[in-house]
């Protein structure tokens, strides 16, 4: 039993970076094969070898690798979720939070905490999508986190929700593709547009391959200017989030001017709860990066401003679906 309680809370800044750097080493992949010693790893990795021996030994006592009797390193359960090969591959979230471009305006949580404002604008002197915008491999790691976690959050939004009910669903803000993938894979008779900045929908044609391809359109465009009209389903993965709530009326106002009277819209989001576990400290992350976490009646508010009612709240998981309907005018 430790007799710091601090110290059951300090490994896991170390934790995160030394999961990053053993993935940016691509260490679970090289011990795919079978177990190695820390100087094998080192060699094939191109690192030190009293680096490598320093992060395996320490992520194996957290339960990250496994450390035979004879010194040599294994994957374990989790390791082995961080092989890019893995059906259900983490590698690229493991890539994302602890980037210099997310680590950097996390080291600067207070400023975030004592102004409201985001430290991320605060390092980088601009919003976090602008930057996005200027450096290409950031983004592309951004994209990939976020592409990769769609195998998790589809299998519990399929099970809660029915898309059989609609004609034609648009995803908006929908990244590379993969949640609507899923979605038409799992719907035969839906049809799809794919909506995103350009630049973002680009590997689109790539993950909508094959028969997909005849059932959704690709459209590159910006959602504060417009999105694809007449849809009967407009579809947003933690898009309201991202943005503050200014920014998010607008999008939601964009959107408001583009769905039927008889439209649904779905928000797929985290709720703030009081009694909300460890994925309730995504909230800290949206404070120092420019989003917001929400509370249901922050919700209602909001989309109530905006021209929407909120109908349903369906569980999936750590998050929720928004099923909401625009307001007639009277």
């Amino acid at each position: 039993m430790p007799t710091n309680p601090m110290e059951y809370h300090w490994p896991g800044i170390i934790a995160a970076q030394a999961i990053y750097v053993a993935a940016r080493l691509r260490l679970p992949d090289l011990l795919a094969s079978g177990p190695k010693t820390a100087g094998e790893l080192a060699e094939e990795a191109g690192a030190h070898p009293r680096g490598v021996e320093c992060l395996m030994r320490d992520l194996s006592t957290l339960g990250i690798f496994e450390r035979t009797a004879d010194g040599h390193y294994a994957n374990s359960p989790f390791a082995d979720l961080l092989r890019a090969a893995h059906p259900q591959s983490q590698r690229d979230a493991a890539l994302f939070m602890p980037a210099p471009f997310l680590w950097r305006p996390l080291g600067e949580m207070e400023y975030s905490v004592r102004t409201g404002k985001p430290a991320f604008d605060h390092v980088f002197g601009q919003r976090f999508f602008d930057y996005l915008a200027e450096h290409a491999d950031d983004a592309a790691t951004f994209n990939a986190a976020m592409t990769q976690g769609v195998s998790w959050t589809t299998p519990v939004l399929l099970a809660a929700y029915d898309f059989s009910r609609f004609r034609q669903l648009v995803d908006v803000g929908g990244g590379e593709g993969a949640l609507l993938r899923d979605i038409l894979k799992a719907t035969p008779g839906l049809s799809g547009i794919l909506f995103d900045l350009p630049a973002v929908v680009a590997r689109a044609p790539e993950v909508l391959a094959g028969e997909l391809s005849k059932r959704c359109q690709i459209v590159g465009g910006d959602f504060f200017q417009s999105v694809p009209a007449g849809a009967d389903a407009y579809f947003l993965k933690g898009i309201i989030h991202d943005w503050p709530d200014e920014d998010a009326a607008r999008i939601l106002a964009t959107l408001r001017r583009a769905i039927p009277a008889n439209g649904i819209l779905l928000l797929l989001e985290h709720m703030v709860k009081p009694a909300a576990g460890p994925e309730g400290m995504v909230e800290l992350l949206m404070l120092v990066v420019g989003g917001r976490e929400r509370a249901e009646e922050e919700f209602r508010a909001l989309l109530a401003a905006s021209g929407f009612t909120l109908s349903r709240v369906i569980p999936t998981g750590l998050s929720s679906l928004l099923e909401c309907h625009p307001v007639q005018p009277t």
